[in-house]
């Protein structure tokens, strides 16, 4: 235009453009190689329902103030596979350090992992737009609880009583660390180091763990029986159950092994429970290998009979299951056969007597 016209105004008018474009190009790389980015999840564990906090953390060590910073967080939940990509803008002084909150609304049960997609340098007019390389690229993992429900659980038997009728009946049980001194036993992978006897593990040539009781009334193990589950409401339905049963269990004084069966063949996965939030390895390892589209379903007698082979167990020790048909077994009986679509109800109605 200003060489058509002979206008300086033009030509001024561009070069200044020019310069202008620069000069932000340059504050941005400036802005790039001084920032630190990355994201912080304050919150391991929430129920559904509820808001995951999520803080972004931008770190100015240049002394510059930083133009707007466009970050991406995406979450992926494990347990649906749904991904969503959330944006965010922050912005900080020169040698400043800011950290913003932000939230994210959980309206499914499962392990979400947040991450930073991305990260975008703006300057201070909005003109230009740089991806910024440099910032947390690790995966951050929180458990979405679904909301429980009271099992009633009655324990007939105490562990007292089965210990006298089987010697050996607490040595396949890992001991709670606080809980007081008692025998000894083989050492179990898993077990705590505290629990070790380390001069009966010197004498017998192999480990020696002690073994501790206080307030536990019984033990059990809680089978977890695959199979196809269809939907995802239906699979949501299930982690319920899952968790309903076992966190009953403790809250009754039960400690127990929640197991369930691998992907290799014949192996078995178990994680004993102490308290509530134990048995959430369930949602994290096993519901996807569990609740699988081409799982087929397996036999209660012949996942207990697999347990009792594998670790040597005791068959009198109460077994407790649940199959994917909300099924429920104690001791090979079926006691109940849970309404997924009205489970706050259904799930009331039968006793567990162990």
């Amino acid at each position: 235009m200003a060489l058509i016209y002979r206008n300086e105004a033009f030509l001024n008018i561009f070069y200044g453009s020019l310069m202008a474009f620069f000069v932000f190009l340059i504050l941005d790389i400036i802005n790039i190689h001084c920032l630190d980015i990355s994201i912080n999840i304050p919150e391991a564990v929430v129920h559904t329902g509820k808001e995951i906090p999520v803080d972004i953390m931008l770190n100015n060590r240049g002394v510059l103030p930083t133009g707007r910073i466009g970050v991406y967080i995406k979450s992926i939940n494990l347990y649906t596979g749904k991904k969503e990509v959330t944006k965010f803008y922050v912005s900080a002084d020169g040698s400043a350090f800011l950290s913003a909150r932000c939230y994210y609304y959980a309206k499914n049960p499962g392990n979400i992992e947040f991450f930073i997609k991305k990260v975008w340098v703006e300057d201070y007019l909005g003109i230009l737009k740089l991806p910024v390389f440099r910032h947390d690229k690790y995966e951050h993992p929180v458990i979405v609880i679904p909301k429980l429900y009271e099992v009633p659980v009655l324990v007939v038997h105490s562990i007292y009583e089965n210990a006298n009728e089987n010697g050996n009946i607490n040595n396949t049980f890992i001991a709670p660390d606080s809980m007081e001194n008692g025998e000894t036993r083989q050492y179990i992978p898993g077990d705590s180091f505290k629990n070790i006897h380390w001069k009966l593990s010197a004498k017998a040539g192999e480990l020696m763990s002690k073994q501790k009781y206080s307030n536990v009334s019984c033990m059990a193990v809680f089978f977890i029986i695959p199979g196809s589950i269809g939907s995802a409401y239906k699979k949501r339905r299930f982690i319920q159950a899952v968790l309903s049963v076992s966190t009953s269990l403790v809250l009754n004084g039960c400690i127990h092994y929640i197991c369930w069966p691998g992907q290799n063949e014949g192996r078995l996965v178990r994680y004993i429970v102490k308290r509530e939030s134990d048995a959430y390895c369930f949602m994290q390892e096993g519901i996807n290998t569990v609740t699988g589209k081409n799982i087929p379903y397996k036999d209660v007698l012949l996942i207990k009979d697999m347990y009792i082979r594998k670790y040597n167990e005791q068959s009198n020790i109460p077994f407790i299951a649940i199959n994917t048909d909300f099924e429920l077994f104690v001791d090979d009986r079926k006691i109940a056969q849970y309404d997924f679509k009205d489970l706050q109800n259904s799930i009331k109605t039968t006793e567990i007597l162990i």
